[in-house]
């Protein structure tokens, strides 16, 4: 029998054992880690203003000219119903109704580029803000991993929740990166929202787990290894206190009515639960979602295609625009919104090719150009910004502060700096003894030097 999402989660006992402990609460044991050696080249001045970070990821490269660039030619369907929405900005406002309403909130950047147009290097590019380099693969630490770090001294004593949350990361082709050089408890928690999530001790099944908890306790006690056994039992006590923590089970609750409203999907459940981590402000800081789908290289418009370009949309639609509707209501606790405190980033790794569909009524890959949309922590919303060819599939001007089109870096530096973390420091004690810089002025092709996306907030 299938569990609903929409009841509480449970922790089943083999679950506590083997994720429980080791991915929820890692983060307790770095007492027992090695330090991680953290230098500054610069010590910039940081914009601050943030203390949560979503990044909606959408996995698969969203085609920009059918959506928030759109560019309308034979290839554009009648019921995109596209309109001017607000000044300056067109839509397909049948693909984007609940989104049109937020505009308000929401930068729409029209003038990104990526590095890669394969989806595994760009996925990995996009989590990490670094080239694939499979020499240092386990030693680069993705964006989330490097925040949990920065964080370790703002963390709160009654934190309960871990820094670091990737949900639906199983369907990209890159994978979920991970801590990398950092230590384990510095990685995400990970979710994938179709399978629910395990981390609330059901109370029918409380009575078992305190039977098993002094069991691992009298167990625990017989070693005659006892540093060893002292060092774990306060990495198991940590994470009891986390599991037993008042506020958890609100946090992993989603109301079937909530669910209905974020568009009933999975992008709507893991919404629901980013916005649940970020109002309990409980330690989490940084959380990605992957929406899964969107390398439509065939049958893009096609109803009997079950991922097509319609469906995807609306999931979007439904899910971003109750997030940015609930975010910008609910108080934080001082008394500020929660969306005053959160910078959310929307985009994926690549964009599409323009003008007419492929033969295969699809769009293949092209880095040259595509979208990303930011609001929160200080953006000055309702607006659009950056100009591509009438195809789409070139960026012709920038309009930003820089004078060239945006690139991944740019963005991270971007969550870096509204964090308060300053983008160039780096870790020296590396594996490979080669150090990591959380922001290199080498890309993967060229020599550029990276900045803040400063006109967002302008």
């Amino acid at each position: 029998m299938t569990r609903d999402i929409t009841d509480i989660p449970t922790l089943t006992r083999r679950h506590f054992f083997r994720t429980g402990t080791v991915s929820v609460s890692g983060f307790w044991l770095l007492p027992m880690l090695r330090p991680v050696n953290v230098e500054a080249k610069e010590n910039v001045t940081t914009r601050g203003g943030a203390e949560y970070c979503i990044f909606l990821f959408l996995n698969g490269g969203a085609s920009q000219l059918d959506s928030f660039d759109i560019k309308e030619g034979k290839w554009t369907p009648p019921d995109f119903d596209v309109r001017t929405v607000k000044p300056g900005i067109r839509l397909p406002y049948g693909l984007f109704s609940k989104l049109s309403a937020q505009l308000d909130h929401l930068v729409i950047a029209r003038s990104v580029e990526a590095w890669e147009s394969a989806h595994s290097r760009a996925q990995y590019y996009m989590q990490v803000g670094h080239p694939f380099s499979p020499a240092r693969r386990n030693e680069m630490p993705a964006l989330g991993a490097v925040i949990a770090s920065e964080f370790t001294s703002r963390r709160k004593d009654f934190d309960f929740l871990p820094p670091f949350v990737a949900m639906n990361f199983a369907g990209t082709a890159a994978g979920l990166v991970r801590q990398g050089c950092l230590p384990y408890g510095y990685g995400p928690l990970p979710i994938e929202m179709k399978q629910g999530t395990e981390f609330v001790i059901d109370p029918n099944e409380k009575a078992i787990f305190d039977r098993r908890w002094r069991l691992r306790e009298s167990l625990e006690g017989a070693t005659t290894d006892t540093t060893p056994s002292q060092e774990f039992d306060s990495f198991y006590q940590s994470a009891l206190s986390m599991m037993t923590a008042p506020g958890l089970a609100e946090a992993f609750t989603i109301p079937e009515e909530e669910r209905a409203r974020y568009g009933s999907s999975t992008l709507g459940d893991s919404c629901i639960l980013a916005r649940n981590l970020v109002r309990a402000e409980a330690g989490t800081r940084f959380i990605s979602i992957s929406h899964n789908g969107w390398d439509l290289h065939a049958d893009m418009f096609d109803p009997k295609n079950k991922r097509n370009h319609y469906g995807l949309c609306r999931e979007l639609d439904g899910a971003f625009g109750a997030l940015l509707s609930d975010l910008a209501k609910l108080p934080a606790k001082d008394g500020k919104t929660l969306l005053e405190k959160t910078f959310i980033v929307c985009m994926g790794e690549f964009g599409r090719t323009g003008g007419e569909l492929t033969v295969n009524k699809g769009r293949d890959h092209n880095r040259s150009a595509f979208t990303a949309m930011f609001a929160g922590a200080g953006v000055k919303g309702g607006r659009a910004f950056g100009v591509t060819d009438s195809n789409g599939v070139n960026v012709l001007e920038s309009q930003w502060n820089e004078k060239r089109s945006i690139y991944p870096e740019d963005v991270i530096v971007t969550i870096y700096s509204l964090l308060g973390i300053d983008w160039t420091k780096k870790i020296t004690n590396t594996p490979s003894g080669r150090a990591f810089e959380y922001i290199e002025q080498q890309s993967g092709t060229d020599f550029v030097r990276f900045r803040e996306i400063s006109n967002l907030f302008a």
